[in-house]
């Protein structure tokens, strides 16, 4: 394992240089944007230097598993002392076939998204072809073991969708912690370490080689990616890294108990399941749909309050090592009433601590509460309906009552659109023309549906409340990034 290790910091320590020229000469340019912290250009794809060497290795695990197969009898005759740890390394060579067939789809789904972008809904459709891909190559849970109740049988059905949702909630998971310097790797890290842990008290040789060589992988992108970064995962690298502790832990769960397996990693990797059961929640309360994005997620919060980057970084990790503890608790406690609570007790402790430290206990009224959604509710109304409008048609005067509307429904005083380094395309024709001294205008960078970078300018009538300025800006991102600038241009103000 050691060895695995070893080569595949070398060869992600290689790789990652040469994928930086590459992201860079394809275009998959990260050029920030409201949701983002780094305001810069940055190179995406770094995922690539992690996943390859993971993916080869399992390719050829696959082809030597099937050729140990092949010549059994002259190994049998000619390495006897060998054989029982050839047949156990050939007895896994489906799973390091699936687990490569899988991870490529995955990556090619990433790739695409970084340099062409793709909507989040298409996204979720190769996810869940890869996700039902996996179960129907037999990896789906039938029963899981609960700590304290026992066995719970799901049936194949049943199984079946909690192996997707498993699959595809955590590609989601490390997609939606991806928002800061060496986040997402970092916890991909301290959970694969686990996984590592786990592997060892239950003697599983295959998660034990997988893990390590996906920890040495980690390890070596996080001296390009911790901050300040030189290149970022991107989808390819963040979809990958669920993608691979997702299956991970499925493989394991043929060969071990199913309550270490599915129990185990639940605990590891319990900073992006947090982030993702917190994100539905959250978007619930305000009223706005739970898939769409935003930059409310707890790094976010953390860097509201002061905290560096690497402070960020090195909190949530610390934080990950203590759920990675137990998890591992939970492998090697005894099943006995006053044992079993003792990692509950660390899993609870720990991420309430996150959650009081990112201020989600804070205290808010019912009514507060019930009048954001109400307004956020009419918000998703506006904003469905100015990008169809918008959409379908760029006429002077209906792109003027537009932005007139969304002026006055959202409390601003003007909005203005423009190509970033470009001419402007739009502005609310009774807005103030000139911007007021005392007020400076907010402004949003976001990519539409087309592909083309946007700058939003905008200013509020009246200083608004650090909620309304989140759900105002929540909106007219909603509205922008989904238009369809293509070739039309509108008349701009000078040329009416």
């Amino acid at each position: 394992w050691f060895a695995l290790f070893l080569g595949c910091l070398i060869a992600t320590t290689a790789l990652t240089p040469a994928v930086m020229w590459f992201a860079r000469k394809v275009g998959a340019i990260d050029e920030g944007g409201y949701r983002k912290v780094y305001k810069g250009s940055m190179p995406l794809l770094g995922g690539l230097a992690v996943a390859l060497p993971l993916i080869l290795l399992g390719v050829g695990a696959g082809i030597a598993g099937h050729l140990v197969i092949n010549n059994w009898k002259w190994l049998y005759i000619n390495h006897n002392e060998y054989w029982g740890m050839l047949m156990s390394f050939a007895g896994s060579r489906r799973d390091s076939i699936i687990l490569a067939i899988g991870g490529v789809a995955i990556i090619a789904l990433g790739l695409y998204d970084d340099i062409k972008g793709m909507r989040a809904r298409w996204k979720l459709v190769g996810q869940l072809i890869v996700a039902l891909f996996v179960c129907y190559s037999g990896y789906t849970l039938t029963s899981v073991a609960l700590p304290l109740t026992g066995s719970v049988y799901l049936g194949a059905t049943f199984g079946g969708i909690v192996t997707v949702l498993w699959i595809v909630g955590l590609i989601n998971a490390f997609n939606l912690i991806d928002g800061v310097d060496g986040l997402a790797s970092g916890i991909a890290l301290t959970g694969a370490a686990a996984l590592v842990a786990l592997s060892i008290v239950q003697e599983n040789l295959y998660v034990l080689f997988a893990g390590a060589a996906l920890t040495g992988g980690l390890f070596a992108f996080l001296l390009y990616n911790f901050p300040p970064a030189k290149i970022f995962l991107g989808d390819t690298g963040s979809m990958f890294l669920g993608y691979i502790l997702a299956m991970m832990s499925l493989i394991g769960s043929q060969k071990a108990e199913t309550s270490v397996i599915i129990l185990g990693p639940m605990l590891a990797l319990g900073i992006p399941i947090f982030e993702t059961l917190i994100s539905i929640v959250r978007r619930y309360i305000r009223g706005v749909p739970v898939f769409a994005g935003d930059n409310h997620h707890t790094h976010h919060r953390l860097l509201l309050k002061g905290y560096s980057q690497p402070r960020i970084v090195l909190t949530l990790c610390g934080t990950g090592v203590l759920l990675a503890a137990a998890a591992v608790m939970s492998a090697m406690l005894p099943d006995e009433p006053h044992f079993a609570w003792m990692p509950f007790v660390l899993y609870a402790g720990t991420l309430g601590f996150i959650a009081w430290l990112a201020g989600y206990l804070q205290p808010t009224t019912f009514r507060a509460t019930i009048d954001r959604r109400n307004r956020n509710k009419i918000y998703q109304a506006l904003g469905q309906y100015a990008t169809l409008r918008l959409n379908a048609n760029w006429l002077s005067y209906e792109t003027d009552l537009l932005l007139e509307l969304c002026r006055h429904e959202l409390g601003l005083s003007r909005i203005e659109v423009q190509l970033k380094d470009g001419p402007r395309l739009m502005a609310s024709p009774n807005g103030t023309s000139q911007r007021e001294p005392t007020r400076v205008p907010e402004q949003l960078l976001v990519k539409s549906s087309d592909g083309q970078d946007l700058l939003v300018y905008y200013e509020f009538s009246h200083t608004p409340d650090k909620h309304k300025r989140q759900d105002v800006s929540l909106c007219l991102a909603g509205i922008f990034d989904q238009l369809k600038v293509g070739t039309k241009c509108p008349p701009t103000e000078e040329s009416r």
